[in-house]
């Protein structure tokens, strides 16, 4: 489960680059919008290094944190777009709010895996 977790938060980090580039496509970069892509590429920054740190059975913590900022992420891009703020991308959103929470359940279900074997 914990390479499941892994696995989904790099997709996740991944999906959040792609929604970021096919937007400035459409829409170009200008200057408010800087913060936004800054905010974009660290997440996804942030998502994909807590996958590896999954995959690697390297830290617990750091997981389940990069877990939760997919879940606050996903949260808040549901909420902006259930007020019909924001309409690219939305199945993305759903997916990033659902895989959000299927990585939490599966890093914090499985805690006792992330200890290496003493034999």
């Amino acid at each position: 489960m914990r390479r499941a977790a892994g696995i989904i938060l790099i997709i996740l980090g991944m999906i959040g680059l792609i929604g970021l580039v096919l937007n400035l496509s459409n829409s170009g970069i200008y200057l408010p919008f800087l913060f936004v892509i800054l905010w974009r590429i660290g997440s996804g920054a942030l998502l994909v290094t807590g996958g590896v740190f999954c995959l690697r059975r390297r830290y617990w913590g750091p997981c389940l944190a990069s877990a939760l900022l997919a879940l606050f992420i996903g949260i808040y891009s549901v909420v902006e777009m259930l007020l019909n703020v924001l309409h690219p991308m939305a199945w993305g959103i759903w997916i990033m709010a659902l895989g959000a929470v299927i990585s939490i359940v599966f890093i914090s279900l499985k805690k006792k895996e992330w200890q290496k074997s003493q034999a």
